[in-house]
């Protein structure tokens, strides 16, 4: 069986129709109708094709939208800043960019005010009206694995909080696609940290928990994101994905008392 991905706006950057088949995927795909009216009618089919995509409907979702901004500042402690520009400094030169799981367009905005053209693909309608409402850049509502553009389109292709949900490989192999040679792709998610710092991540979740008991647009997110992030071995399977797919120049590393990490690579 072949799904054809969703169909975005007419912002959407370099757009191409892209062939999805279903036996290249690991895991069964989902099909999810998403039709949203403005000055004009938009409907979109996004193929969800890893059980991430999924968990990542319940976690982001129209009520927590506006509030992304805070909440992620408040509890990563302001880390979530310091990572994102860590992200920025990784793409170097590189000018015309593209960000997986752009969200609200936190990354997206600290890249064009350094005078990068940035161009966003998200899962989440309401997330990218609001990235919309501080950022005019192309946009696409959709997943990282079946990515609406034209072979060879970006410098680099950057992520954060997005490796844990999806199918790696497939990722990856969309990244390689749309990149130019010498491009680069960097990937940057929450690790789960060992020795004392471990403890200290079990006992900050238990409080998020409560936490979710005031704060309900919130309260599936504080409840389950901790078991998401214990059971990801993200790290691994992109290295191995980008070792595969004969990127080179692969780098790890660990931020903030390995809670956080950032991988990334160079297609020659």
């Amino acid at each position: 069986m072949t799904f054809w991905p969703f169909r975005s706006s007419s912002e959407t950057f370099l757009c191409q129709f892209t062939k999805y088949n279903q036996s290249s995927s690991g895991s069964k795909a989902l099909i999810y109708f998403s039709i949203h009216k403005s000055r004009t009618t938009v409907i979109a089919l996004l193929v969800l094709v890893h059980e991430g995509h999924a968990q990542a409907m319940r976690f982001f979702t129209r009520a927590n939208a506006d509030s992304y901004d805070l909440i992620v500042r408040l509890a990563t402690f302001g880390q979530d800043i310091a990572w994102k520009h860590e992200i920025t400094r990784a793409v170097t030169h590189r000018s015309q960019i593209l960000e997986l799981a752009c969200g609200t367009g936190i990354l997206s905005s600290i890249l064009a005010q350094r005078g990068k053209s940035v161009a966003g693909i998200d899962i989440t309608f309401e997330y990218l009206l609001s990235l919309k409402r501080k950022l005019k850049a192309p946009i696409a509502q959709g997943t990282a694995e079946v990515l609406p553009y034209r072979d060879g389109s970006f410098d680099a292709i950057v992520s954060s909080y997005l490796a844990k949900y999806v199918d790696v490989q497939k990722v990856i192999d969309e990244c390689w696609r749309v990149l130019r040679p010498g491009g680069i792709v960097v990937f940057h998610d929450f690790t789960y940290p060992r020795g004392l710092i471990r403890n200290l991540w079990n006992i900050y979740f238990e409080l998020l928990r409560l936490a979710g008991r005031f704060v309900t647009s919130w309260k599936v997110v504080f409840r389950q994101l901790d078991d998401v992030i214990k059971k990801s071995d993200w790290v691994d399977q992109t290295i191995g994905a980008l070792k595969n797919k004969k990127f080179q120049n692969i780098n790890c590393r660990c931020y903030t008392a390995g809670t956080s990490a950032m991988v990334s690579a160079e297609k020659p």
